[in-house]
């Protein structure tokens, strides 16, 4: 069983670290650009920014229990904490809109309306329709400059 939570643990550090890569990505030359702070970014995660830590503090628990190394754990934990409060750029460009690190293709936006705490747009992401909330910001609002109906 303990090389099986081994392995697990191994497979969410790789997933992490492939998110948390895509973090550092650069947005394109002449792209609107406005950086998220901490709060803007755990606000937008919603339960998330509790869920993950807490998931994290409760395998570090586990290993203590199991009386198991916790030097993984430790490194899941703070790399779930990079994850979810580094402060990532949030840009519209020529080729669509970088958000957490992902490029959404202009062709790919069908609509965008305001919200109260910023906009909302609806995409098409892998064949399937799916609504992303965006922060407030000056790259918001050229956003709905292009995309409102």
């Amino acid at each position: 069983m303990a090389d099986f939570l081994f392995y697990a643990k191994i497979v969410l550090l790789v997933v992490l670290l492939y998110d948390v890569g895509i973090l550092f990505r650069k947005p394109e030359e002449g792209s609107k650009v406005a950086k998220l702070d901490f709060w803007t970014e755990m606000e937008r995660k919603g339960i998330n920014a509790l869920l993950i830590p807490s998931t994290m503090v409760f395998i570090i628990c586990l290993d203590i229990v199991q009386e198991v190394d916790i030097y993984l754990s430790t490194a899941l934990f703070v790399l779930s904490l990079l994850y979810l409060g580094y402060p990532r750029p949030f840009a519209f460009g020529k080729n669509g809109i970088l958000l957490d690190g992902k490029i959404i293709a202009k062709d790919r936006i069908l609509k965008a309306k305001k919200t109260e705490k910023g906009a909302k747009i609806s995409i098409e992401w892998y064949g399937w329709l799916m609504e992303k909330d965006l922060p407030a910001s000056d790259v918001t609002d050229l956003i709905l400059e292009e995309f409102s109906d």
